[in-house]
């Protein structure tokens, strides 16, 4: 024999060479037998069961690259001997974890082990190959006919699995069309509590029991709209998929028996499809109305032939980022086998095949469902919670269907965060008289000496209390003298930079009463009151028009009380003042240091002298910093370079989310003994709103931006406005004391961002626009903004999980990456060639993640608030076809004479992509084989993932030709 693979034999035939090792398409069959086993008949039950299916007696083939189903000899029975239940069990996960060599010989493995005369396990592990769940049943039902001595009672099979697959390969071709389109544009693969990065393959297991009176519920639910449980149960994941995630386009697999035709019911073989069902929560409809669709999409998706998984450019776990599977029959059920007594035993089983699959069985009444979860993706804490949280969905269903599905109940409702009362004292310089309280360069100015000087400038100043006085100064003792003596004076400040062009000051001192500036005083044209009010800062809107945030008095001075003692700063500290005055940032370095009575220590000439600063004598001394992100990413990366004080114990971190990678280079340096802080907060917020102490768990996981300060709410917002639960992806809306007046002169967007709080009757709180999730310890992780999100050639994109994985990268210091027209564009600062961060991603990420444009700078730049300026960016150049570099070498001319060939076009440069030129994975594979007949070089089907250029792979070709030839001087 030998017989074409079907579509879904040849995706498993490929996974299986992409990773020899992986195991987890091992399908297995254990049970106890308990009695009298009699060996010669089952052996003979076993060769009798070998003749009567096909694939237990299949190998597979590799012909130039394609696969072929051929005869093999049948597998060996292999008797084992175990002194304990223990040791059949560790023997058993032993036999069920070994993974295949599908070249080799049969994939089954057939193992019967004796724990005792009278007690045996029997073990029968196919690979999925040439099996699936429903041919496991159909195994131990022929088995025992044949143990029993009725083999010849059986009816004869009329078809083979090669017969099927010669079928199904026609049948498919026909269904691309369908899922191509059905497919296209896919959302960003997102799971509820899922770990950023890759799985580690290995799985583990939480059952649950949904009651039967609640099954009767979702059963009706069906009938009343002509839907299946299956589909019922669908909408259902659906919607605890989009409650978590936020996301109104849900895709989920699922796995049909594709058994339809007659004769098909008795074959052993694969014959299961995996197909996706697309949920539809746009609009947020009645959990019925989504039944509806889910029943229109399962009758057109169903009845189809599987996913074409090697037709799309991204990869399956992109289209399949979970399963939701209902069986019908109950696993591992008891029973009898040809006078023996059947019972269950431990599989074994410890992978995962995707992130995430539900298994659900219903026995006539009960349905018992099995969450498998990668245990490198998802902690069993989560999976425990998400079962939960499943549970009671299908409760508010069964109970209420007709409810909008943003309203089913999913959990127990979230407690209020309620801002706990801090005693705000007005400010007042908190140090010795002769105690040292701000350094500028050369100038030491004491506490006696800074009152005096503030008193000075608020005797010069013709201002009324509620003004607002613009002041526009350098970095000096007396910008900092200034700020106070406005304060006290009654009045509020807006603080401006001098390097800034004089249109835009002028611009934005319109508001002001006054203006102070190196020259003087001068009268400004603002008419409002700010009676109450602290400072106003422009900030950047989404237009590109700045806009300005009113704090208030009363939220300063909480903020400066709550981070005296989150940072613990007292008058031993010496604090630099990195911040430029025109970012709410200089308020948690100026205010706190000078009510506490330490030192501030000024940086004249601007926040690029910092590493200067370090290195001098007073910055030696240093003991906080509180630094923008994006400029602590770029120390980190050069960190034995920079003079770290001797004295440093505190580092702030805000503005950016922190890289895990970073986190981890900064403890291998420092452990515990710098404490790093991430706090985040707007300025509606007034300056900060979060913090989470970073310790050794942020170094493998995304860093929380931790829970509320004393005197702050923070609560994750549905889409209806509710308290979302743990792990539900929302947006952040801030309360507290610390909730700005709103911006200045823009009722209008005042009333749609700061809305009343529902919480705390008679007081409001900000709506972000970030979007965060809680996790399951209380903590909130930042997910970024909400209108951050790209979409280049019809997928959506974070840009924010490309950058992540760049910098994880250890020749890359900085990352950006945004959009132009079709193209996804990366920025970085590094050393790294953009031909191997390109490979280093093709092997990690969706291939629709992979930028296309590539732009290596010395360095990125920055905003004076340390965040990326993204009008400084230049245009980048491009690498592809826009830019065709035609082969150069030897290697390259032979990859690009092969690939000419398997793509049918007439040239290829050198950097374009193989899989963007039309590749596929099978494509790949014949790849390999004419690489192996051209030079006689073996290139494994991993490499040609990685290695997806020309340049690329040629490179790999030359070393590997290298090699031979030293391997035989």
């Amino acid at each position: 024999m030998k017989a074409p693979l079907s579509p879904a034999q040849e995706r498993l035939w490929l996974l299986q060479r992409l990773e020899p090792e992986n195991s987890s398409y091992n399908l297995y069959l254990v049970r106890r037998l308990t009695g009298p086993l009699d060996r010669p008949a089952l052996e003979r039950a076993f060769a009798q069961l070998a003749e009567r299916h096909e694939s237990l007696r299949t190998r597979f083939a590799d012909e130039e690259g394609v696969p072929w189903a051929v005869d093999a000899p049948p597998p060996a029975v292999s008797w084992r001997r175990a002194p304990s239940v223990a040791a059949a069990e560790e023997l058993v996960v032993e036999l069920v974890g070994r993974p295949f060599d599908l070249a080799e010989g049969p994939p089954v493995r057939i193992s019967v082990i004796e724990i005792s005369a009278g007690e045996h396990v029997l073990c029968l592990v196919p690979h999925h190959i040439v099996a699936d769940g429903w041919s496991l049943e159909i195994l131990l039902a022929d088995l025992a006919e044949c143990y029993a001595g009725r083999a010849g009672e059986l009816p004869p099979m009329a078809i083979q699995p090669s017969d099927y697959a010669r079928w199904q390969s026609r049948r498919a071709e026909r269904a691309v069309p369908y899922w191509l389109e059905r497919l296209a544009d896919p959302p960003a693969p997102d799971l509820p509590f899922r770990a950023v990065g890759a799985g580690n393959g290995r799985g583990a297991f939480h059952r649950v029991e949904v009651p039967s009176a609640v099954v009767r519920g979702l059963e009706r639910v069906g009938r009343e709209r002509r839907a299946t449980l299956f589909m019922v149960l669908t909408a259902a994941y659906q919607t605890l998929v989009s409650r978590h995630t936020g996301q109104r386009d849900v895709l989920v697999g699922t796995a049909v028996a594709a058994r339809e035709r007659a004769g098909l019911d008795s074959i052993v073989g694969f014959l299961s499809q995996i197909v996706v069902l697309r949920g539809d929560l746009s609009d947020d409809p009645a959990f019925t109305e989504l039944v509806d669709r889910t029943r229109v999409d399962a009758l057109a998706a169903l009845g189809r032939p599987g996913v074409p998984f090697e037709r799309f450019a991204q990869p399956a776990d992109t289209l399949v980022p979970s399963m939701f599977i209902l069986h019908n029959q109950t696993p591992g059920k008891d029973g009898s086998f040809g006078g023996l007594t059947m019972t269950r035993f431990e599989d074994g089983y410890r992978q995962a095949r995707v992130d995430l699959t539900i298994d659900a069985w219903h026995d006539g009444s009960r349905i018992l469902m099995s969450f498998n979860y990668d245990t490198g993706l998802f902690d069993e804490d989560d999976v425990r919670l998400l079962a939960e949280r499943f549970l009671r969905l299908l409760e508010s269903v069964a109970s209420d269907p007709a409810v909008r599905v943003s309203r089913l109940v999913m959990a127990d409702p979230v407690p209020a965060e309620l801002a706990r009362p801090v005693r705000a004292e007005p400010f007042a310089l908190g140090g010795a008289p002769d105690a040292v309280a701000v350094i500028c360069g050369d100038e030491w100015v004491t506490y006696r000496e800074l009152d005096a000087r503030i008193e000075e400038i608020a005797g010069t100043l013709p201002v009324r209390s509620g003004q607002l006085v613009g002041v526009c100064l350098p970095r000096s003792v007396d910008a900092i003298a200034t700020l106070l003596a406005v304060w006290r004076l009654g009045a509020a400040y807006l603080p401006l930079d001098p390097d800034d062009p004089d249109d835009r000051i002028a611009s934005l001192a319109r508001p002001a009463h006054w203006l102070v500036t190196a020259d003087g005083v001068t009268p400004g044209g603002g008419t409002g009151t700010y009676s109450g009010a602290a400072y106003v800062i422009p900030t950047s809107g989404t237009t590109g028009v700045p806009r300005g945030v009113i704090a208030e008095r009363a939220g300063v001075e909480a903020r400066v009380a709550c981070m005296r003692e989150v940072y613990r700063i007292g008058a031993w500290d010496r604090v630099v003042q990195f911040s430029a005055l025109s970012f709410d940032a200089h308020v948690e370095e100026v205010f706190p240091a000078l009510a506490a009575g330490a030192a501030l220590v000024l940086l004249p000439d601007g926040a690029p002298t910092l590493p200067d600063l370090l290195g001098s004598a007073p910055g030696r001394e240093v003991t906080v910093l509180d630094l923008p992100t994006a400029y602590w990413h770029r120390l980190v990366d050069v960190l034995d370079e920079i003079p770290w004080p001797p004295a440093l114990r505190l580092v702030v971190l805000g503005g950016e989310q922190v890289m895990a990678a970073s986190v981890e280079k900064w403890r291998d340096r420092f452990g515990d003994t710098v404490r790093l802080v991430n706090s985040y907060g707007p300025t509606e917020a007034t300056v900060i709103a979060t913090i989470a102490d970073l310790g050794a768990e942020d170094a493998w996981r995304r860093p929380s931006i931790g829970t509320a300060i004393a005197g702050a709410s923070a609560a994750v917002l549905d889409g209806q406005g509710l308290a979302a639960p743990a792990g539900v992806v929302g947006e952040l809306a801030l309360g507290g004391a610390g909730v700005a007046r709103g911006y200045l002169g823009r009722p209008g967007l005042t009333a749609s961002r700061f809305v009343p709080d529902p919480d705390n009757p008679g007081e409001r709180r900000y709506l972000t626009g970030d979007r965060a999730r809680r996790r399951a310890d209380g903590k909130l992780e930042f997910l970024g903004r909400a209108d951050d999100q790209l979409k280049v050639r019809g997928f959506r994109i974070e840009p924010g999980e490309v950058e992540s994985h760049l910098l994880a990268h250890p020749e890359v210091a900085q990352a950006y990456v945004t959009a132009r027209q079709d193209d996804l564009v990366a920025y970085y600062a590094g050393t790294a060639d953009p031909v191997d961060l390109r490979a280093d991603l093709v092997a990690r990420l969706p291939r629709q993640l992979v930028p296309t444009v590539w732009a290596r700078l010395d360095a990125l730049p920055l905003t004076k608030g340390g965040k990326v300026d993204r009008a400084a960016l230049p245009e980048p150049g491009r690498t592809g076809a826009a830019e065709r570099v035609l082969p150069r070498t030897d290697a390259e001319g032979f990859v690009a004479s092969i690939w000419c060939g398997l793509l049918g076009v007439p040239e290829v440069g050198v950097f374009e992509d193989f899989f963007e030129l039309g590749g596929h994975s099978l494509l790949a594979t014949r790849m390999a084989a004419r690489i192996r007949a051209g030079i006689g070089v073996e290139v494994s089907i991993r490499t040609l993932f990685e290695q997806t250029t020309v340049a690329g792979l040629a490179e790999v070709l030359e070393d590997l030709l290298l090699a031979e030839m030293a391997a035989e001087e």
